[in-house]
């Protein structure tokens, strides 16, 4: 197990997410039963999405180091921004499973401490009493620990999860970037042989690729039903000691819109 710990700032706001940090945690497994060869990768991606995610995964460190990587672990400095302009500064410590689309959250409140899971896009474990949160996350909880899941391990959702992806026919300028939309449909995840597909979270997606370095570094999230929309961003990618998984240093969120 190579382990390493940095730390890290979160910049949060009810309508602008932003995780910056310097503080990161990498355990490395062998997975069990899992083969990820540029074969495997083949077998698991549609024809016109396989260049995508290929380059994706080469962006981020490579397949190899992701099929090696079991968990991600970091502590964030979090500062929120209330809609009156005021800011709220807290600490978390997340736990990724990239393989098991999962993640953990835990927090140190004035009145209490949180812990709380999410697990394909689903709150997850013991129920938090989220009355005793003073913090501007409370309403927010699941869908801002799916958001950093999301965007840490891309192309792991892109491989993994049960989605349709679409790349564009051309670049779209973003931020002063130049990117490939890759449109994605989420499908209802299989459950157990007796149980009903689960429906997704979120059930459409564009993942951003970067035309100058490949990495998947932007993406937005919708569900009409639910109307969520949510737009997250990655920034300055470092490996980690002892592999070579690239993850972002910064992220940030936005409220979105049906239009991205």
């Amino acid at each position: 197990m190579v382990t390493r710990v940095m730390q890290r700032a979160v910049w949060v706001v009810p309508i602008a997410l932003i995780l910056t940090g310097c503080g990161r945690q990498v355990s490395q497994e062998s997975p069990r039963d899992r083969s990820l060869s540029a074969t495997g990768l083949q077998r698991r991606t549609e024809p016109t999405a396989r260049a995508v995610v290929a380059a994706a995964f080469e962006a981020a460190g490579g397949l190899a180091a992701w099929e090696q990587c079991r968990k991600i672990e970091f502590r964030a400095t979090v500062t929120a921004c209330e809609g009156d302009g005021c800011f709220y500064l807290t600490e978390h410590d997340f736990v990724l499973s990239p393989w098991a689309n999962a993640i953990q959250v835990a927090a140190r409140e004035p009145r209490a401490s949180f812990t709380w899971q999410v697990a394909h896009g689903r709150p997850r474990g013991p129920q938090v009493d989220w009355s005793l949160d003073v913090s501007p996350l409370r309403d927010l909880s699941c869908d801002y620990a799916d958001a950093v899941l999301q965007i840490v391990t891309a192309p792991v959702r892109m491989l993994e999860d049960p989605v349709s992806l679409k790349p564009a026919p051309t670049a779209t300028r973003m931020a002063g970037q130049w990117y490939l939309p890759i449109d994605a449909r989420y499908q209802a995840r299989k459950a157990g042989p007796r149980e009903k597909p689960a429906p997704p979270h979120w059930t459409l997606g564009i993942y951003f690729q970067s035309q100058d370095r490949s990495v998947v570094d932007a993406l937005w999230l919708g569900n009409p039903d639910t109307r969520k929309y949510i737009l997250v961003r990655g920034y300055d990618y470092a490996p980690d000691a002892g592999n070579s998984v690239l993850i972002p240093t910064k992220i940030e969120m936005f409220q979105s819109d049906p239009q991205a």
